[in-house]
């Protein structure tokens, strides 16, 4: 089975809650999402330290070393989302949902996975390397990010003026998971 088999949407096997995904799947993507804010408030050291290496050799502590321990938990932890949703699949879309709208989110949570992959993998390469081009593809990649998380949160936003239920799927534990832990 390859790795684009094991994120199809199509599989559904969240069956144990139907509509929801599980809530390790939740427990991780509010993680990544508060570590991925916290990169961004803290980028702007990272390419002040970047840009000043030729005058003062980069210094892996402070924080170069926060910022790549973050990236490099960002990426485990997408690595764990991955499997996860290898494991439970992803609740179906609404079945009022117009195709057109299905692929790009579908599209968009792919290029999340793919971003929030990629991007650790190329910062820790760029400091390690000290290739510039590295550097300014791994910081490029932040305005990609960016531009995914906004479109991500449009579309909660419209499925919560839409009270579909498509919102809430990331949101709170659902009653009928507290039986299901015990059987996990």
């Amino acid at each position: 089975m390859t790795a684009a088999a094991d994120l199809d949407d199509t599989k559904h096997r969240t069956d144990r809650v139907p509509g929801r995904y599980h809530s390790s799947q939740r427990a991780l993507h509010w993680l990544v999402v508060v570590l991925v804010v916290f990169q961004f408030l803290t980028g702007g050291q990272m390419e002040a330290a970047f840009l000043l290496r030729d005058v003062q050799p980069l210094n892996l502590a402070g924080p170069v070393w926060v910022h790549g321990t973050i990236g490099l938990s960002i990426l485990a932890a997408m690595l764990g989302r991955a499997g996860l949703r290898a494991r439970y699949g992803a609740p179906p879309p609404p079945s009022d949902e117009p195709r057109p709208v299905q692929w790009l989110s579908r599209g968009t949570h792919y290029a999340f996975y793919v971003v929030l992959i990629l991007m650790p993998i190329a910062g820790l390469v760029a400091v390690l390397s000290g290739n510039p081009t590295i550097a300014w593809a791994h910081g490029v990649t932040a305005y990609v990010l960016l531009a995914l998380a906004a479109l991500h949160v449009a579309g909660a936003l419209w499925h919560a003026f839409k009270r579909d239920g498509v919102a809430t799927r990331m949101l709170g534990r659902d009653p009928a998971e507290k039986d299901m832990a015990r059987t996990d």
